[in-house]
Order: structure tokens, then sequence, then C-alpha cells
């Protein structure tokens, strides 16, 4: 019995196929004339334009015309005429014409059972393919593959490509149970680009350049591609590389709906919410093709999330690794271990309790107009909100100074200290609107002119509410009493301490916590990126011969404002205390035991009865005056971009070259209010400043196709790394937590960094659905940015004296380097197995990666840091999946090694590492019919949490975040809808 593989394609997508009888031949598809201009290209190219320009259904199996070229084929003759000429001296055949469809097969299996290519192997080609075909060293991930795993957006699907790494959020004080950022070839997300369609979208984040890519949907992309060598024809902020969401298409795509609705829950509920908070998944996609020619395209999607989760987490590290310190022989607190007892002592031990409820939703459409081979135009639009609404419970022990070292080097006792309680409200509501146009005119096969316009919008609003309760309050100063019932004992154990308070019954009173502080942040950023473009190619495309030349012009505008309202009342007096209350008054049913005080009484504050208190009576409060750090935190920002390219390039059927220079020039106005003090008038007049720089952007690519199955490719580019909006920006951002005060401030003298980036790699592919490869680069970094953390004291600071300060500013640092290697191996179905065990198929890519950069010290040294920040030395992925007719199966893989996360200017022990993470998912779907498949998945299989260490071997606890395992029930529905 012979099996055949067969791929459906309708222009350059897929869509399910299953076996069929065979139809009879249509008199019409022999005999009916049409007017066919189809260049020179490869067969599938060819096959999928003519399909295009028939408005026909053309099914052909991909592996045997893999690299094969197709000749041109012009002038008004039946479809089936136009399609021989295509296929002669392929081996291919038509063996089935119907009144929408032609099927080609190979001539020597024209019957016999076929093995349909469906699910990932479909999807897995069409990533392939646009590896194979791409002009630049570059991975991708398509939509369909997505929807075979657990992935919830298009972060969670990135990690599964060679050289990608993901991070959770980076601000320490919310939740990192999921990730959220994109790290390609170790370079932080902030300097890789994020495009749709090649325009950029604005950031939602506060001050971040990187455009948050979690709120974006999976449902938006048809392709997930992550560019690694960026010719000058790109934006060349793009140290990394850059993530381009390829939009879908109705031409590409034909006629379909498709929709799926998903029905799940997280393990972690339970521990500090209800157990029965589902989550939910919903999304749906229809194309269109209309107009008496099918000239005009549609695509319309949407979709909502809703996703609950709750956790225990363990801080003791804090924010800046300050959690942990040594002490002297005499008994004073110090950073030098050389000089110290040599005993790391817990501070700082602090319990959260999260629960964050994340809402997602999105629509997204696409206009196309395609009026014959000469010119084509889209336009498409985008809207994408999420609102979290998080609450942050805390229990944080604070000691004084006076310690007694225990019988053990892991054992002590701080004799008098104050416990803490408290709650934080801190919902954020993110929204980006893009609107992006473009249009290409032919005006001859060769001299192609292309243009586009785009408009991006982002807002991110907080509005953090900090209510808080603890021991030995003084209510006439606003200051707090170290006691020796709150003092404790720890013992630590593989670097996570235990404390047992002197006085556990009474840390466990609610009683005994008396108000200390109602604070509210209100921030708001704004962010509008507006570009144009327009480029001109004369012999410059992939199916071109000979020199070709490519121009082209950029204009970008930034527009960034960034604002923040802080505000704090404490009690006015005693008295007024006594009628705010102590803890038991607000404290909800719930009670937890921390995890690292687990003799006492975790009480979850009520939020909603704190600010109660507050607008009810607002007489029983004082107002602190924020008015300073209100108006240091203001800034605007005004980046305009204006660049333009050149390239020359040579192509053959075997040997592409180019090579090409990008002249990048950028000018910033930063407007801040400057304290200024006249007579002992403070005022806060605005200011401005300008910067601006330039560079001369040089690159080069060559592509040697040495056989039909192996590609050898080369790069070199020089590319740059703009700061963050906020690292440029003048802001000072303060932050008090009633221990430490955290002051961060920005720099409008950076540099961008500057990179020169070599590539090799070498792409032998298996079929269509097969391939192996391997890739090395090399960057070599100057003027990189790091944050520097100083860490000093205050004298006086909100009635306190002698206030432990962290001081964090953005600098440029003199080198650095990254450099690595990517191995990877995929086989949708392994042919060479024995009976079923064929319908396996494997993903397997590897990523390894060494770098350092250059650090200044506080005293002026310089160290290396053995790694870039969210940098890790090793990637792995790991697929193994399983189709069988209705059936698929698929379990996946990933692992991301450690990586630095803070680095601290006077003591090295400081430096916080995120460590390695593993996370197995698990995926199994079935069609029932033809149109209704149903699916199950679980993430995080083996509940694998979120932890960062600090300390000379990393030993000591900084966080732990556990994320729990989700469990998702769906369907997925594809109903039959007519290609016509």
């Amino acid at each position: 019995m012979i099996r055949r593989l067969t791929l459906l394609l309708l222009s350059s997508g897929a869509s399910l196929s299953m076996p069929a009888m065979a139809a009879p031949v249509a008199p019409a598809a022999e005999s009916a004339a049409i007017d066919f201009n189809i260049p020179a290209s490869d067969l599938g190219t060819a096959l999928n334009e003519a399909g295009q320009q028939a408005s026909l259904q053309i099914s052909f199996p991909y592996e045997p015309i893999a690299g094969r070229r197709a000749p041109a084929v012009k002038g008004r003759m039946p479809a089936s005429a136009a399609i021989r000429q295509l296929i002669t001296g392929s081996g291919l055949v038509i063996s089935e014409i119907g009144d929408d469809h032609i099927r080609l097969v190979q001539g020597a299996t024209a019957s016999g059972d076929e093995t349909v290519v469906t699910g990932y192997r479909l999807s897995n080609r069409r990533a392939l393919a646009s590896k194979r075909d791409s002009t630049q060293i570059l991975d991708a991930v398509s939509q369909d593959e997505v929807s075979q795993l657990p992935d919830v957006n298009i972060v969670e699907a990135s990690r599964r490509i060679p050289g990608i790494s993901v991070i959770p959020e980076r601000d320490s004080s919310r939740s990192r149970d999921n990730y959220q950022y994109v790290t390609i070839r170790g370079l932080d997300a902030r300097y890789n680009l994020v495009t749709v369609d090649g325009a950029q979208i604005a950031s939602a984040d506060s001050s971040y350049r990187g455009a948050q890519l979690a709120m974006l949907p999976a449902s938006l992309v048809s392709e997930i591609q992550a560019i690694k060598t960026v010719t000058s024809q790109y934006d060349p902020h793009a140290l990394g590389g850059q993530i381009n969401l390829t939009t879908k298409s109705a031409f590409d795509t034909g006629n379909f709906v498709t929709a799926q609705a998903l029905g799940g829950w997280t393990s972690r509920d339970g521990k500090v919410a209800p157990a029965d908070r589902a989550n939910i998944r919903a999304s749906g996609t229809a194309a269109y093709l209309f107009g008496a020619e099918k000239q005009f395209g549609l695509v319309v999607s949407g979709e909502y999330q809703r996703i609950q989760t709750s956790a225990l987490a363990s801080l003791p590290g804090d924010t800046g690794g300050g959690g942990w310190t040594y002490y002297t022989a005499a008994g004073a607190q110090t950073g030098d271990i050389s000089n110290s007892t040599g005993r790391a002592v817990p501070v700082r031990v602090q319990d959260y309790a999260f629960t964050d409820k994340r809402e997602r939703y999105s629509v997204n459409a696409k206009l196309e107009y395609r009026a014959g081979d000469r010119f084509g135009a889209s336009l498409f639009g985008g809207y994408y909100h999420e609102l979290t609404t998080e609450n942050r419970y805390e229990a944080l022990a604070l000691p004084a100074a006076a310690y007694t070292p225990g019988p053990t080097i892991d054992s002590g006792t701080l004799r008098t200290g104050n416990y803490q309680l408290g709650v934080v409200t801190q919902p954020v509501t993110r929204s980006t609107w893009f609107i992006n146009g473009d249009a290409h005119y032919d005006v001859t096969d060769n001299l192609k002119l292309t243009a586009a316009v785009s408009d991006s919008q982002a807002r991110r609003v907080e509005d953090r509410w900090m209510y808080k309760w603890n021991t030995g309050m003084n209510e006439v100063t606003g200051s707090t009493t170290n006691l020796a019932d709150y003092g404790y004992g720890y013992v630590n154990t593989n670097g996570t301490p235990s404390i047992t308070l002197n006085n556990a019954p009474a840390a466990a009173l609610a009683s005994n916590y008396q108000p200390r502080y109602w604070r509210n942040l209100d921030s708001e950023i704004k962010n509008t990126v507006r570009s144009a473009r327009g480029d001109i190619a004369w012999n410059f495309d992939a199916n071109s011969r000979g020199l070709g030349l490519n121009a082209g012009i950029n204009q970008t505008l930034t527009h960034v404002d960034s604002t923040l309202i802080s505000r704090e009342w404490l009690a006015k007096d005693p008295a007024s205390a006594l009628l705010i209350g102590n803890l038991d008054q607000y404290s909800q049913p719930t009670v937890l035991t921390p995890l690292l005080a687990p003799g006492i009484k975790f009480y979850l504050i009520d939020p909603a009865k704190a600010r109660a208190v507050l607008y009810d009576h607002l007489d029983y409060f004082r107002q602190v005056d924020h008015t300073s750090d209100n108006n240091a935190a203001f800034y605007q920002l005004r980046e305009s971009i204006t660049a333009g390219y050149g390239q020359i390039g040579w192509r053959s059927d075997a040997v592409a070259v180019q090579a090409g220079v990008r002249y990048d020039d950028t000018r910033v106005k930063i407007g801040y209010l400057n304290k200024t003090v006249t007579g002992g008038t403070t005022s806060y007049p605005f200011q401005e400043r300008n910067r601006g720089y330039s560079y001369w952007l040089p690159s080069g690519m060559a592509t040697w196709n040495t056989t039909g199955r192996l590609k050898l490719r080369a790069g070199i580019s020089e590319t740059i790394g703009r700061p963050d909006y906020g690292q440029y920006g003048a802001a000072t951002t303060t932050s008090y937590d009633g221990a430490t005060l955290n002051i961060s401030q920005g720099n409008p003298d950076l540099k961008p960094r500057r990179a020169w980036n070599y590539d090799v790699s070498g792409e032998y592919y298996l079929g269509a659905g097969g391939l192996i490869s391997a890739a090395l680069f090399y960057k070599d970094i100057k003027d990189e940015i790091f944050t520097r953390t100083t860490t000093t004291t205050t004298a006086s600071y909100m009635g306190q004296t002698n206030v432990p300060t962290t001081i964090s500013q953005p600098l440029n640092a003199s080198s650095a380097m990254v450099k690595g290697a990517e191995v990877q191996i995929i086989k949708d179905r392994l042919d060479f197995l024995p009976g079923r065990l064929a319908n396996l198929g494997v993903a397997v890519n590897a990523t390894w990666l060494d770098g350092h950069f250059d650090f200044q010290m506080s005293n002026g040294a310089t160290r290396r840091i053995g790694a870039l920040f969210n940098q890790p030395d090793h990637i792995y992925n790991a697929q193994i999946f399983y189709t069988e007719g209705p059936v698929n199966l698929r379990l996946a893989f990933n692992r991301i090694g450690a990586s630095p996360l803070s680095v601290d200017s006077s003591f090295t022990w400081r430096d916080i590492w995120t460590d390695s993470r593993d996370q197995l998912d698990l995926q199994a779907s079935y069609y029932v019919t033809r149109w209704l498949q149903v699916t199950a998945q679980v993430q995080n299989l083996t509940n694998t949490a979120f932890e960062a260490h600090l300390g000379q071997k990393r030993e000591l606890l900084q966080t732990r975040y556990p994320v729990g395992r989700t469990v998702w029930f769906g369907l997925v529905l594809k109903p039959e809808v007519s290609k016509r």
C-alpha cells in the first residue's frame, strides 16, 4: 500500500485537509480562459499565486518540490493549462479538478492511501518555509503552532524559538507569576524592537521602551518572527534582534472561520483566594475574500482572557539585596564580609500573599486590496486592553541592629524589632491603539515602490493604595519603636530564613497592631509613536537575478508624558489613632500563616474598610507633603528619528549578497520640573534639555545555496540600543516602605549602546518538515547601559533618622560582549520508525550564551560581571508530538538558565541573580468531526516557581514566587466555509 503526504495550501496559508472522495472533472476549469501573470519564482510560491489569480484552491505535496524553480507564466489560458506549464519537469501531475480546486500529486503515487498533514506538521512547515526563504537569519513560529500549546500570549509562544528567553514582571513589588518580556540572544527586551508588519508599536509599560508583548494576543498574528540579523533597511534599535509579528491575510488563508473557548483553574487558588475562581480564554478569527475578482480581503479577530491566580511568596532579600547583612565582632552591621563574623543575617523578613486577576481583550481587523500583481494596499488596526487587579498582602519583620550570634553559623537572635502587616491594592490598566497602512506598486517587473505609515498610542495607569499597621507606633512622631517582644531568633536553611518572634502570642494578636500610614501613588504614562517610510527597489527581490539596488527613508516621532501623584496620610495624634482603630477592626476572616514566620498569624487586611475610614473621617488624619516627589517624577520626552539607507546586492540561483549603510539621526528634547530654592522659597520651573546623536551604520549579508537542501549564511552589522524613556528622563522617584528609602533617578546624558554584530549559520532541510541548523554569533558592545545601585544613609526622612537609602541611576559602562551558539533539530514525522511510531515528531533547540560587561563601583574601581542583565547562560527547548488522524498529543519542555537581575555598586555578594527555571507543558486534542476539536492543556506541569538568589555563592534567597499549575479544557471550532 502506497502512502502519500499531501499539503493543502490556499495562497501561502494552509487549512486542514481530510481524505475525500474523488470529484468529477469540471470542464470549466479546462476551458474557461483567465488572464495569468505569474512571475518566475520557486514552484510552491508560483502555485499559490496561480491559485489566487484563478480563485482556485490548489493542493500539492510540498516536499518533492522544495527548492524547485518555476518559469514565468503569462497570457490568457485555462487554469489547468497554466498549472501544467508550472509543473513541467517537476514530477507532479494533475489528479483531480473540481469546481473550485485542483489537486496535484506525484506521478508515481496517483493512487493509494493518504497520510494527511495536519496540525503542527502543517504549521511547522510554514515557519520553516519563512526561515528558508528569508534574506536574513531568522527563526519563526506560526500561529497554528502556537495554538497547539497552552501559550496564552505572544511572550509565552516566543520562548519556543532558538535564542529567545523570557523574563517575568520587572517590578519587584508585584507578583512575578508569569512571563512578560522577551530577550533575544541575551539582550534585554528594552533593546529589541517590537514591530507589527514592520511598524513599531508603542510601549504600554512605565518608561520601558520595549512594547509589552504579554498584552498582545496570539490570535493577532500569522507568524512570530525573531529577526536576528538587522540589515540597513531595518530600524537599528535591535542589539539582539527584532520581534516582528506578521498579521493574517485573507489572500493567504482564503475564506475561513475559527473560534475557540477554554476554561480552567490554577492550582495555587485556595491558598489565598477561593479555589473556585475559573479562568477563561476565548478567541475567534474570520477571513473573507470579496469583490468581482476577489480583489479585496478582510480578516477580523478578537480575543478575551480572564486569568486569576493567588500565591504565598517570600522576599527576605529585599529589592536591592538589603534584606541580608553581616555584623562586625563589635555588633555593627556591615556589607564588608571580610571584616565581619562571616554570618549572613536576615534583617528584613517578608512574606507576601498575592491575589491577581488579569483581564485582556483585543480586536483586530485587516483590509487588503490587490489590483492584479502590480498594486496592493492594506490597512490594519487593533486595540489591546489589559486590566490587572492585584492585592498584595505583606507581613514584615524589621529588627533593630542589636544582634547575638547563635550556636551555629546559620542561627542567631535580633533582640528587638517591630512587626508590620499591610495591604497594597495596585490595579494597572494598559491600553494600546495601533494602525498601520502600507502600499506597493510595481512600476515594472524590476522597479518597485513601497510606502507605509503607522500610528500607535499606548497608555498605562496605576492607582496604587497602601495601608499598613505595625507594632510599637508612636503616633506623635509617626515613627516606630522597636520592642523586645518583636525581636526574633532565626535559623537559615539552605539560604532561607525561618524566624521565631520573642513573644509570638503578642505578635499573633491583631489588636497589637496600630495604624501606620495610608498612601496613594497615582501614576500615568502616555506614549505615542508615529512613523512614515518610503522605499524604492530595483531588481532586489528574492526572484530577481543579477545586480540590484534598494533605498529608503524613514521618520519616527515619539512622545512620552509621565506623571506621578503621591499622597500620604498619618494619624493626626494618639487620640485619632484610637478612633481609626487597630488591625483587629480591619482584618478579613481569612487568616494565613507566614512561610518565614510560622509561629504567628498573617492577617489579611480589608482594603475597602481601610479606604473607607480615610474617606469618611479625613479629620482623623494629617497629610504629608509630597510636592517635591511629585514634581521630581514628572517628565516629557520628544524623540525624533530621521533615517535613510541604501543597499546594493547581487543574486544568482546559488548566491545572494547585499551590502548597505544606514544614516540614523536622533534628536531628543526632555522637559522636567527643576527644583529651585531662592531666598528660602522653593519653586519648580519647567525646563528643557536637548540631546542628540547620529550614526552611520553599515551592514552586509551573504547567502549560499550550496545544494537544494543546504543553505549557508553570514552577516555583519552595526546596531544601537537607545536608552529607555525613563532613563533619559530627568525624573526622580522616591519611595519609602518604612525601613528603606529607595531613590531612582534618570540620566539625560546617556548615550545609546552600540554593537558590532557578527553572524554565521548553516541550515540543512530534511524535506518540507525537517531541519538541522546551527548558528554562531558575536556582539561587541560599547557604552553598555547599566543601573548602578548605591547604598547609603539619609540623615532624616519622615520623622526617622539615619534611614537606610538605596540610590539607583543608569550609567554607561565602558564595554560589553555576548557570544553564543544555537542549534536546532526539527523532524515533524519520524517516518523511519515502524508502524504508527512513524507519526511521532520532534523539535529540539538549544542556545548557549557567554557574555560580560564592565561595571563601575561606587569607589571608582571597575569589575567585570559575567553576563549581561537578563542574559541566561543556556536556553533549552524540546517538544515531542504525535499526530495520527484526529489525535494530536504534545509534550513541551522549556529551560532558561540563571541570569543577573541587579548589580550592587558597593558589595559583590549583593548582586541578585534570577535562578534557572524549567517548565513542562502538555496538550492533547481530538477532532470529533472535521470542524470540531476538543482540547485539554496543562501549563507548568511540575509546579515550578520563580526564584532569585544573592550571596557569595548565590546561597541566600532573595525572592520566591510560586506559580502553580494551570489546567485548561475547551473546544476549537473550524466550520467549513465556501472558498468561492
